[in-house]
């Protein structure tokens, strides 16, 4: 083992508090991981100081280099300890009345020194002279003390000590008004040092104390210079000081011979003057205020006061009036810097001989000198001599050791054993260690030579062999933590080991011996827990399980639990605390990082098991590393129907309950209108009005594949419909075979409608069209009529034993619409981030891993394109749709113009795509809102006011009669933030929170109030080419060459025009307005294709689709109009012949499909539904009921031509 100074094992402590005990501090600071520090030898404390003593330099390297040191809230500060000052020295014992010139060349001559060389400082009572070397002072001071103490000075013994460095220093010649905080600011800039305190002692003086003391020489250094005034800086120590404060200046330093000298001599019997009943205590440890102790030899200090004595006849003619007509005290302090020569003063029979020699005089040990007081001069410079002569005579012998026994020396418990020994043997003494060296001091030579060889004789060591299995055990904390229980002893494990070789005193050897055999045979079992991240533990399982299998005489648990992750080991001490440290070597070098990826989906993509989950998998092996995908989150929608999902969410949406500005009032026209509107015969009337009142109790609807929907039942204004066709304007028709017939509920006659004349006509045309389609008997139809009866009782009387009351309805929460929206948009922003932790062995692995895994995710993003007009303007309901295909297949849709961006892995994309089209195609059907709100209004009767109703605002209206139209058969809906239902069973509306409802109605609007939103129509058809920079052209070619298929490349458009026909558009409005009100899906309307040749141009641009002319093409799946979804089949020469110019004709047309089922041959009409209660006809046929890619229609008002396109193929 090296040799090392103990001096560099050495750590002050300052400022501990009481409440911190010794224990408490010294595992502190030999907890590795909390101070830095390790094991200790010894702590010696003295109220807020302690010195440690570590066995190791490194440890108490460590210690000082790792700031702050915080304990029990306190923060300690941490030094190295106070060394023997390099450039000062301390004359003792000097003539107070000694001229300054006289001890200035008693120095010059002693010490072999030039007068630019040092400099003088005296104390307060001129008995100690401080001698201040401008250079480190490198002379051998053990030959120069016994010169000096040979050569008496004025007829004073000096004697020569060596004084410990300080860490304060004073400034004087402060400028007025200058605080401590303005002299730290100002010495801090000076980069002096930490400062640890500043105290202002008087005008003009200040005491600065230091952290470290090499602080004190660097400002000693410098020249200073505050507010324009030059500043005196000297080193500072408590012996130059006077007794009666601490806080006094200090006395100006004696000048060199060149010097200016003051020349006065100081009054030493008035300031040295003290009181008998003065009390003195040991030493300070340090010259300094604030040092450690460098030998105590008693743990607690004391007062060491010898009682003044008074002579016999003074005592004998007693009394207090005696004592004060003797004359005043004289007092004389001899200065005793070193503590070993005062301790030895104290233990020797010196005190109690002067004592009784004279009587008259006290003698105390008081701070770090004797204080002698007595009544004449003569006796106290007798009293002074005998005790410089004592200290000179004092004895020290330098004893070497190996370093394992100076350091067993050195603990206190050691030191106090052995001195107690050697003062039981008639030897007082006292010793320090230094490194590998005791100094031992006694009263004479001869008592240090046989205090010497007792000190040898009372170490003794042994061995004792341990076998292999207990062996362990010696370098577990249980060994470490047993060492200290025995006291007076230490042990090593050999460097070969099967041994311990023990150090302990005479007389202890067989006790220790049979401590440890008994320790040692003793079995035992230790647990610990080393705790670490998730994704650590994972990586340790499986980039290091060999080293845990190697580890098999332990027992090693993983623990996950969601308090605790980590290892639990288990066994026997030693190899216990060896796995635990292995582990913990493995824990601290490994290394983490922390990879964030923000891509559309890259949750999904790393999380599902796949493509991305085998990229890092291949990555944890090729790297070596474990990725921890604990903080990456997603999961697959719950529902895969994303448009109920949607409307779902629009019932979270908060609604107004009125409107200032209603769309449509209610007007008293239209009630008058109706009451005039019944032209049908009594018998017909009465069958019409009963057929009214079943269809109004009817509830079971047909399944439209949502969420239970069901047709609504007590409206007033519900559509009735023959057998042939359904039918449903803004009027309820029932149409006689001849005859068109408007029923009440706002059908009009042509003198009441005060509609425009191509409104007339087109209603009349309609109507006409509905007689030409009637192919049965009004008899038959009175025969369905009463089957339709007789299955409505039976139903109703179901219906009514399961009738429920509004009020014992379950409250609906009020839902918060913006908590929803912002946890979907929570989910997809968690879809498309991805924060992973890395765990390696080395930086360069997580690197790798990082660039791999950026580079392997953006080569995988995947982007297509969309375009649709549909696109410049969606509703709030769509726009829902499309997050929920955001959320659904984690990727990202953004929309530009009429452009929709689909960015995301592949897979992901592709999936995307398909419900893109979707919605697409839903957008493009769908019923307008302002056509919602131009054929039907929602009431609300209030119950206040009998017979009066307000409308909804518009937003409800729409709201509501989408909810009709999928047949709910409830609604719940926020109106002004309260919670309501809408039955539309029972037609009422319910609040949630006042338990009230009301009646609601749905009201269908006459034809005369639909106003033209689209075209400014004419009577006359009209047709105009589209420009074809224009939005609209381009919106129709790209429709266009979407489906054209494998004509891509063979057709060319030549040119598009629009069609403006106000009869047929609104025709079909109308038709619109009646299918909306049966239609149980939401696609009532599509756009397609129909092909036709160029004579045919005109009579559909002038009259429409005509059904006469079917089977000039085709009747494969019904003799009515026929209309292609894809533009590939309508552009074949079959269905659109190129004329003499090679031109091709095909019409974009609006067309109302609605409910369809799969067309015949021999079909003429749509036939009925199957699965209805009620003797209602499907709306259109098709190819095939799943992904048709044609529909037929049989009434010709169900198709409009909007644009016509004029294209040729491209010749080769």
């Amino acid at each position: 083992m090296s040799i090392e100074s103990q001096e560099d094992r050495t750590v002050e402590v300052l400022g501990v508090i009481d409440e911190v005990e010794d224990e408490l501090l010294s595992l502190y600071f030999e907890n590795k991981r909390r101070s830095g520090g390790g094991c200790l030898e010894s702590v010696n404390r003295k109220g807020s100081r302690a010195l440690l003593l570590f066995e190791k330099a490194e440890d108490a390297a460590r210690v000082l280099s790792r700031r702050p040191h915080v304990l029990h809230t306190a923060e300690l500060t941490v030094r190295k300890p106070a060394c023997k000052d390099p450039c000062r020295l301390l004359l003792c014992g000097v003539n107070p009345s000694t001229s300054q010139e006289l001890v200035e060349l008693y120095v010059e001559n002693m010490m072999g020194i030039d007068e630019e060389q040092y400099t003088l400082y005296p104390s307060s009572g001129r008995d100690l002279v401080l001698v201040h070397f401008h250079q480190a002072f490198n002379k051998d001071f053990q030959k120069l003390s016994t010169k000096i103490s040979n050569k008496s000075l004025d007829g004073a013994h000096i004697v020569l000590e060596q004084i410990d460095q300080t860490d304060s220093v004073t400034v004087e010649n402060l400028p007025p008004s200058i605080t401590a905080d303005t002299l730290s600011l100002y010495l801090e800039n000076k980069r002096s040092g930490q400062i640890k305190e500043v105290t202002m002692m008087t005008e003009g003086l200040a005491r600065v104390s230091f952290q470290d003391f090499d602080s004190v020489e660097r400002v000693i250094n410098q020249t200073h210079k505050l507010r324009e005034t030059e500043l005196t800086i000297r080193p500072y120590f408590s012996f130059l000081q006077s007794e009666e404060s601490s806080f006094s200046p200090q006395t100006s330093p004696l000048t060199s011979v060149n010097g200016t000298s003051d020349g006065d001599t100081v009054d030493t019997q008035h300031e040295d003057s003290v009181s008998p009943a003065q009390t003195g205590s040991l030493p300070a440890a340090s010259t300094s205020d604030d040092s450690p102790p460098l030998l105590q030899s008693d743990p607690e200090p004391q007062s060491h006061q010898l009682p003044p004595l008074v002579s016999k006849a003074a005592e004998a003619q007693g009394g207090v009036q005696d004592l004060k007509s003797r004359p005043e005290l004289l007092s004389r302090r001899i200065s005793v810097p070193d503590p070993v020569n005062l301790a030895l003063f104290q233990l020797s029979p010196l005190p109690q001989s002067l004592q009784q020699t004279y009587p008259a005089f006290s003698i105390q040990i008081r701070d770090e000198g004797i204080c002698v007081s007595g009544p004449d001069q003569q006796g106290l410079e007798q009293l002074e001599n005998t005790v410089l002569e004592f200290l000179g005579d004092v004895a020290q012998v330098h004893i070497p050791f190996d370093p394992e026994k100076a350091r067993f020396l050195a603990k206190q418990e050691v030191k106090d054993r052995v001195l107690q020994t050697l003062r039981d043997g008639g030897l007082p003494c006292v010793y320090s260690v230094s490194d590998c060296m005791v100094m031992l001091a006694s009263l004479s030579f001869s008592l240090v030579s046989e205090a010497c060889s007792t000190l040898k004789d009372l170490l003794r060591d042994f061995s004792i062999p341990v076998d292999g299995e207990y062996e362990c055990v010696l370098y577990s904390q249980e060994w470490n933590d047993f060492l200290p229980s025995l006291g007076l002893c230490t042990a090593q494990v050999s460097e070969r080991g099967g041994q311990i070789n023990v150090l302990t005193l005479r007389g202890l050897e067989d006790e220790k011996k049979s401590k440890m055999v008994k320790f040692l045979s003793t079995p035992i079992k230790k647990e610990a827990v080393i705790t670490m991240k998730s994704g650590m533990l994972k990586y340790i399982q499986t980039h290091h399980h060999q080293l845990l299998a190697d580890m098999h005489y332990v027992s090693i648990v993983p623990l996950e639990t969601p308090d605790m992750c980590g290892l639990r080991i288990h066994g026997s001490p030693g190899p216990c605390q060896m796995a635990e440290q292995v582990l913990q070597d493995v824990v601290s070098s490994t290394v983490t990082r922390t990879i964030t990826v923000n891509k559309p989906g890259v949750a999904r993509f790393l999380l599902e098991e796949g493509e991305g989950a085998s990229i890092l998998r291949e990555m944890q092996a090729r790297f070596q590393v474990y990725i921890d995908m604990v903080e990456v989150h997603w999961k697959p929608l719950e529902t895969e129907d994303i448009f109920e999902a949607a409307w779902k969410m629009m019932l979270n949406h908060n609604f107004p309950r009125r409107s200032s500005d209603v769309f449509l009032q209610s007007s008293p026209d239209l009630a008058h209108a109706d009451q005039n509107s019944n032209n049908l015969s009594a018998p017909d009337s009465g069958l019409l009005e009963e057929a009214k009142k079943l269809f109004s109790a009817i509830d079971e609807p047909v399944d439209s594949g949502l969420s239970g929907p069901t047709t609504p039942t007590d409206m007033e204004e519900e559509d009735l419909c023959t057998a042939q066709e359904p039918m449903a304007l803004s009027a309820d028709i029932w149409v006689e075979e001849k005859t068109p017939m408007l029923t009440e509920g706002g059908g009009h006659d042509a003198t009441a409608l005060g509609a425009s004349t191509l409104d007339e006509v087109a209603e009349l045309s309609l109507a006409i069209q509905y007689s030409m389609e009637s192919t049965k008997s009004f008899a038959t139809e009175e025969e369905e009529l009463q089957k339709a009866l007789e299955m409505s009782m039976k139903i109703t009387e179901h219906d009514g034993s399961n009738d429920v009351d509004i009020a014992s309805l379950p409250a609906a929460g009020a839902r918060h619409d913006k908590s929803a929206h912002e946890s979907l948009q929570d989910d997809i922003q968690s879809a498309n981030t991805a924060t992973i932790y890395v765990f390696a062995g080395y930086n360069s692995d997580l690197i790798r891993v990082d660039i791999a895994l950026s580079k392997k995710v953006n080569l995988r993003q995947h982007v297509e394109k969309l375009e649709h007009r549909s696109l410049r303007s969606i509703s709030e309901y769509h726009r829902k749709c499309l997050n929920l295909i955001k959320r659904k297949h984690a990727v990202d849709v953004t929309i530009q113009g009429t452009t929709a961006t689909v960015t995301g892995f592949k897979d992901f994309v592709t999936g995307a795509m398909s419900d893109m089209k979707l919605l697409l195609r839903r957008i493009a059907t769908v019923t307008s809102d302002s056509d919602v709100l131009s054929t039907v209004q929602w009431v609300w009767h209030d119950p206040a006011a009998s017979g009066t109703t307000t409308p909804y605002p518009p937003e409800v209206i729409v709201f509501m009669e989408n909810a009709c139209k999928m047949k709910q058969k409830k609604m719940d809906i926020l109106l002004n933030n309260q919670p309501h239902i809408i039955n539309f069973e029972k037609m009422q509306e319910y609040n949630v929170a006042s338990g009230k409802s009301v009646t609601i109605s749905r009201k269908m609007l006459s034809s005369g109030d639909l106003q033209d939103r689209d075209y400014s129509l004419s009577n006359l058809p009209e047709t105009f080419r589209l420009n074809e920079d224009s939005d609209e052209f381009q919106d129709v070619k790209k429709d266009f060459y979407a489906s054209i298929q494998e004509y891509h490349n063979k057709i060319r458009i030549v040119k598009v025009e629009k069609l403006m026909n106000g009869l047929l558009y609104n025709q079909y409005k109308l038709k619109k307005a009646s299918m909306n009100q049966c239609v149980n899906g939401p696609d009532v309307e599509r756009t397609l294709y129909h092909g036709t040749s160029e004579n045919s141009v005109k009579e559909i641009c002038v009259h429409g689709f005509n059904r006469s002319f079917c089977g000039k093409n085709a009747t494969v799946y019904g003799q009515g109009v026929y209309f292609a979804v894809n533009s590939a089949l309508s552009i074949q020469d079959q269905y659109s012949p190129p004329n003499a110019d090679g031109h091709k004709f095909v019409f974009v047309a609006k067309v109302l499909t609605g409910d369809f089922t799969n067309g015949r041959h021999s079909m003429k009409t749509a036939p009925l539904k199957e699965t209805s209660e009620i003797p209602l006809r499907y709306d259109s046929v098709a190819d095939k009921t799943g992904n048709p890619s044609l529909f037929v229609i049989f009434n010709d008002t169900q198709a409009y031509p909007e644009y016509l396109i004029t294209c040729q193929k491209i010749p080769r």
